[in-house]
């Protein structure tokens, strides 16, 4: 255990707290059976998070480089939390640990051992409600046998359009205690900050790597705990500290408290605080030298009648070391300790906060403006005119970006997974055909919106202009670009190019010029020999890699639209490069295209797949060889209604190019799959993939074939369903002005994500956090002004 440590810490900083932003609104409650899989991440971009549970549980220490979903680390039985005692005016003590109870559902737990949740040992509060409106979440705890209630505050900052504010690797909990009894009470809260790494014990002795430090002023007030050596290539050697604000109370800390060993867990030290109400020292009455790897802070107030007071705590880490992704397959292996130098991309973060408890001070420093900047983005979302449902979608769904499903490196680049595992990524490599879906990070943090468009032209395209949509790491090693294109990625991709330069402000212009020679390389990229549209008369016919992991031959309006859409978008940032006669060509294409589609894909419901086997050789890097008999190539849409089949026209639309799918066909399609890829239209039926939606609960399949027109092999996916896609179809009828139907699309999406049977801040797909599912902050942008989008 030698490269473990405590300290005893101190900050800068020392003005009494104040916190101008008011009271917190809240969009969504959740309270009883609602809490059980309620976890909401907290912490910034690229930062990693700590997840607060319904019940007000510190859960999924995801700070060490690393999905960790279920992992809460304890020492001897106890973890990471809060603890509160109460002293009446008769000298009558009550202390509970600050959480609700534990879900009925989890009182067994394997091996036989009992209840095997975090904490378990400790008296709870009876009652509990979480509060939120990401990222700001709020607990209420209540019990008639305490003199006491608690609301719990707890955020990150989201700051708009400033990445680094929104980056910050630390988060508050924010107690408040009112007193509810008649009389005075004296009050402690205490927190508890386990080694997120690393829950054995430590031996204190002479070489021990132990130290008491004191800094500046002694604002802040707190207890570390850490690896003094964060050189080796390691994403579990880091520090993470929790401390509070002088002025908060009489402050107390510790940083031994004995290991009483064998059945007796942490019983002397709750003892010890129960009888005392402060964090000290506790050392083994025999003698021993081993101690939890863990601190304690602890606050005494005293409360007046009625009287209320905020104990705020700030929990911040700072973990160096990052390994990129492998690019082997879909399931990343999992990384927890040492790893590949070569891999170690740093973390961007780490370059603003030389250390944990300067993380700390940084949030601490301009928490009220970082409060009221978070608040007055949240209260903005709430004024829009859309139902409550529709903006808990949206929000709630932002958690993605600030989760581990995104990150940056050291030099500032912005990546994210597909999705997470529990522990590993899920799909690497900015992946075009799934984050071409969200337009959230644009409006939210443009500047990395625009790294993301700069890595797939500047970094992760071939000479031969095709991007590869997914990107090989690290950059050092020269592969970024070695990977197969997808045909829908390719296009959504210069979709973004023409969003992010029209939202780009200034300078906007010099980064269209800089990225249009590879853009117009990778439209044209369409019309080389055996491409997607080899004889470039406006319609993709060869053969198309997509989203559903396969390759379409022929024409369909999956990627079709999206085709015409970055055709639109070309055409217009040729004009404003000068570049007429490519302008000229796109839109003659474009026109050429449309025409065609509406008149050959259109069926009088909705637009069909015209399978057509491919003739000659393929280009290179269109194909993953899927289909293995080409003469009828397998994992065909083919005559199926796809819920997606409008995604060009719902992109082109959301970016302020208009339509490119003709009104009352579209229309018409968009009934049918409402119609037809409903799930009480399917029925109850064999799905051979995954269930994101059991079949009792209303949902829009990825797509329906009338009897006797399904192929042998369809595309995987068929039976699914998505959130992303369902969320697609929401826009696009927002869009039109469809508001009660784009409304029940998504009520029937949050309803299966109400807390009680799915996480509502974790839409899954291909893994946890997934990224398609944040096409809900375009159902959001779409009410608020359809007929411009």
């Amino acid at each position: 255990m030698n490269s473990k440590s405590f300290l005893l810490l101190g900050c800068v900083s020392a003005a009494a707290f104040s916190f101008a932003a008011g009271p917190w609104p809240v969009l969504k409650t959740y309270e009883g059976e609602f809490l059980r899989r309620v976890k909401m991440p907290i912490g910034g971009v690229g930062t990693g998070t700590i997840s607060l549970a319904g019940n007000g549980g510190l859960v999924d220490w995801a700070v060490f480089n690393a999905p960790a979903i279920g992992n809460t680390p304890t020492a001897n039985d106890v973890a990471s939390g809060f603890l509160i005692r109460a002293e009446d005016a008769d000298g009558k003590v009550s202390a509970r640990l600050l959480e609700g109870p534990i879900d009925t559902a989890c009182y067994e737990g394997d091996g036989g051992e009992g209840c095997r949740v975090p904490n378990h040992a400790f008296p709870r509060f009876r009652g509990c409600a979480f509060k939120a409106a990401y990222p700001l979440a709020q607990v209420e705890l209540t019990d008639p046998s305490m003199p006491v209630a608690a609301r719990l505050e707890a955020m990150n900052p989201l700051v708009k359009d400033d990445a680094s504010a929104s980056g910050i690797p630390a988060a508050l909990f924010r107690w408040n205690v009112r007193n509810v009894a008649a009389k005075t009470v004296k009050v402690s809260v205490m927190g508890m900050l386990v080694n997120p790494t690393d829950g054995a014990p430590f031996e204190d002795k002479k070489d021990a790597p132990l130290c008491v430090a004191e800094v500046g002023d002694l604002g802040l007030l707190g207890v570390g705990i850490g690896s003094r050596d964060q050189k080796p290539a390691d994403n579990t050697l880091g520090e993470a500290v929790m401390v509070v604000p002088q002025t908060a109370g009489a402050v107390s800390r510790a940083t031994r408290i004995s290991d009483s060993g064998w059945k007796t867990r942490f019983d002397r030290y709750w003892k010890q605080f129960v009888a005392t109400g402060r964090a000290d020292d506790l050392h083994d009455p025999f003698g021993g030298a081993w101690y939890l790897p863990m601190g304690t802070v602890a606050v005494q107030v005293e409360l007046a009648p009625g009287e209320e007071k905020a104990i705020p705590f700030v929990i911040a880490w700072r973990y160096p070391h990052r390994p990129c992704w492998s690019g082997r397959g879909y399931r990343d292996e999992p990384v927890r300790g040492p790893f590949d130098p070569k891999r170690d991309v740093g973390n961007f973060y780490v370059t603003r906060h030389p250390s944990a408890i300067a993380a700390a001070c940084a949030l601490w420093k301009d928490l009220p403006a970082f409060e009221q900047q978070t608040v007055a983005f949240v209260n903005g979302v709430l004024a829009s005119k859309a139902p409550d449902v529709v903006k808990e979608a949206a929000l709630f769904n932002l958690s993605t970006l600030r989760c581990e499903t995104c990150w940056r490196s050291a030099d500032g680049h912005f990546y994210g997974w597909e999705g997470i595992f529990q522990t590993s990524g899920s799909c690497f490599g900015n992946c075009a055909h799934v984050w071409g879906y969200e337009h959230a990070l644009a409006d939210l943090w443009p500047e990395l919106a625009r790294d993301m468009t700069e890595s797939q032209f500047e970094r992760a395209m071939g000479e031969d202009g095709h991007v590869a949509f997914r990107i090989q790491l690290p950059l050092s090693a020269g592969l970024a670009s070695d990977h197969m294109a997808a045909a829908d990625g390719q296009m959504q991709c210069v979709v973004k190019a023409y969003e992010n330069w029209k939202k780009g402000g200034a300078g906007a212009d010099a980064w269209l010029k800089r990225l249009w020679p590879k853009i117009r390389k990778a439209v044209a990229f369409c019309w080389i020999p055996g491409g997607w549209d080899a004889d470039a008369d406006g319609v993709m016919e060869g053969c198309q890699h997509n989203t559903m992991d396969v390759e379409y031959y022929g024409p369909n309006p999956q990627m079709e639209f999206l085709y015409l859409a970055a055709l639109k978008a070309a055409a217009a940032m040729a004009d404003a490069q000068g570049d007429a006669a490519f302008a000229e060509k796109c839109r003659r294409l474009g026109a050429a295209g449309s025409a065609w589609t509406e008149k050959n894909l259109f069926n009088g419901e909705w637009y069909e797949h015209k399978v057509v086997p491919p003739k000659g050789k393929l280009a290179k890097w269109v194909s993953s060889g899927a289909a293995m008999h080409l003469d009828d190539p397998e994992f065909q849409l083919a005559a199926g209604c796809l819920v997606d089949q409008l995604l060009g026209d719902y992109a082109s639309r959301h970016v302020g190019l208009g339509p490119v799918a003709d009104e009352k066909n579209s229309a018409k399609a968009l009934d049918t799959i409402l119609a037809k890829c409903a799930s009480d239209n399917v029925g109850p039926a064999y799905n051979c993939g995954r269930d994101y939606a059991m079949s009792d609960e209303p949902a829009l399949k990825m797509a329906w074939y009338p009897e006797g027109r399904m192929p042998k092999k369809p595309f995987p996916y068929y039976g699914e369903n998505m959130t992303g896609f369902e969320y697609v179809v929401a826009a696009n009828l927002a869009q039109r002005g469809d508001f009660v139907r784009a409304e029940k699309v998504v009520r029937d999406v949050r309803n299966r994500y109400d807390g009680r049977k799915r996480n509502p801040f974790d839409e899954a797909e291909c893994g946890h956090h997934y990224s398609r599912a944040l096409a809900a902050w375009s159902v959001l942008k779409s009410w608020r002004n359809p007929a411009a989008e």
